[in-house]
């Protein structure tokens, strides 16, 4: 029984390879926004500079079958020129969150095994937390990750607030 056997040559291989998708890109004045691969990534992403460092930003495309994201893309357009107050006062929030009834908050201590927890002020602790990404989508809602420093071994800060400025939930995640 004869054996068949196909060699294709690389040209020929390629009329049968799934072509990648190209990106897709949103270029804005505050900074440029790309899905790198629309079949399976859920969200545009870029970074952008605030007044405390740079920060990345996630936006959710308008709908299921949208490659647009001027509806979040709109929602941080509202949020950057207030972006100092929303990080002063959800780190406050934050802060009153984790805070024993003195203003005290009890760390647990880093990663690493040696690290223990401390206690710290409230002070203290809204100058060592950092605001890491931002996710707009298209409804007005966010969700802001901060890292904390390895305060709370390695969890990070997730506040969930929406555009009008109302903080949601504010907690450890991670």
């Amino acid at each position: 029984m004869p054996i068949f056997s196909f060699n294709f040559s690389d040209p020929v291989k390629s009329l049968f390879a799934k072509k990648k998708p190209e990106p897709l890109v949103i270029e804005d004045e505050l900074g440029t926004f790309t899905m790198k691969n629309p079949e399976t990534d859920k969200f545009f992403s870029g970074e952008i500079d605030l007044p405390f460092g740079k920060v990345d930003i996630m936006l959710e495309p308008d709908g299921n079958e949208s490659v647009s994201a001027q509806n979040a893309l709109r929602h941080l357009h509202t949020f950057v020129p207030n972006a100092a107050d929303w990080d002063t006062r959800i780190k406050q929030s934050a802060a009153d969150e984790f805070a024993e009834k003195d203003g005290t908050i009890e760390t647990w201590g880093g990663c690493e095994s040696d690290s223990e927890g401390e206690t710290i002020s409230k002070e203290e602790f809204m100058r060592r937390i950092a605001m890491n990404f931002i996710c707009f989508y298209s409804d007005g809602s966010i969700f802001l990750d901060y890292n904390l420093d390895d305060m709370f071994t390695d969890h990070g800060l997730g506040v969930n607030a929406d555009i009008s400025g109302k903080i949601e939930s504010c907690a450890l995640w991670g």
